[in-house]
């Protein structure tokens, strides 16, 4: 009784203070590379309210943080723009945007990704990653040659119920255009599911979507990265009708009958044994 009991005190926990929210980094993508212009490096950061709790609207400031290494061990390399108010940033339709610029003897060629920590007054942060990205040409004299393809998970440190959690009645249709395996988000937007044609005329194959890789983990998570997958409903109607033509009398005469000899390939034969 006690093990169950506490089994419910770790799962109420975990769905109380759990709760992804707020951004879904959509930019910078995947693999992106960027090099310094005039001893400056830009990278655009966007992301987009997924309709989870705390909104957009609730956070006090931004901080955005290069990192580098691996996920279980994040290595901070320098605070690139701090407490960036919501007013600071540029907004178009539903996605929130901000070019972070540093120069370029801040760090050497390597893998980085971005940490984006927001503040919420009152209630306290939530912390995520944009996807990894290469730095080239730059001027500084450590160079980190770690690679991966998997963000660190976000994390936050906002309690509040379920309920809060729920998504947003309305969803900007931008987000299904952003391809799966470059979103960071824990809702994730799927493309909408399209019906096959009538008729097939390609004589060859081709991959739809770039492959891309699969990392396993090794230990148990700590955190879940992705909590729904959000399809768009059909903007398309399928019409569909009644077959009114009257049926034939007998089962023969429309097909859904057969001769069961007509079936067989072999023929029986009469085997005659002898006794012992």
């Amino acid at each position: 009784m006690r093990l169950q009991t506490n089994s419910i005190l770790c799962a109420l926990v975990f769905l109380i203070t759990c709760v992804f929210a707020d951004v879904n980094v959509v930019s910078p993508h995947s693999k992106a590379t960027f090099s310094p212009s005039g001893g400056t490096v830009s990278i655009p950061i966007e992301w987009m309210d997924n309709g989870a709790y705390p909104p957009l609207a609730k956070f006090a400031s931004f901080t955005f943080t290069l990192c580098t290494g691996p996920n279980n061990n994040i290595q901070a390399v320098a605070i690139i723009a701090s407490k960036i108010k919501p007013s600071q940033l540029t907004l178009d339709g539903s996605v929130y945007s901000y070019t972070a610029t540093f120069p370029s003897t801040l760090a050497g060629d390597g893998q980085y990704y971005i940490q984006v920590y927001g503040w919420v007054d009152n209630q306290g942060s939530t912390t995520h990653y944009t996807p990894r990205f290469q730095l080239t040409s730059m001027g500084g004299t450590t160079a980190y040659t770690f690679s991966d393809s998997v963000a660190p998970t976000p994390q936050t440190s906002i309690q509040t119920t379920t309920t809060n959690n729920a998504q947003a009645t309305t969803i900007d249709s931008r987000s299904f255009t952003v391809p799966y395996t470059q979103q960071t988000g824990t809702s994730r937007f799927a493309p909408m599911q399209m019906q096959p044609n009538t008729k097939v005329t390609a004589t060859t194959w081709t991959r739809k979507y770039a492959t891309s890789a699969v990392t396993y983990y090794s230990t148990f998570g700590s955190l879940p990265q992705q909590g729904t997958t959000l399809t768009p409903g059909w903007s398309y109607t399928i019409s569909s009708g009644m077959n009114y033509a009257t049926p034939a009398a007998m089962p023969s005469d429309n097909g859904g009958w057969y001769e069961p000899s007509k079936r067989l390939s072999l023929s029986a034969r009469k085997i005659n044994m002898r006794k012992a």
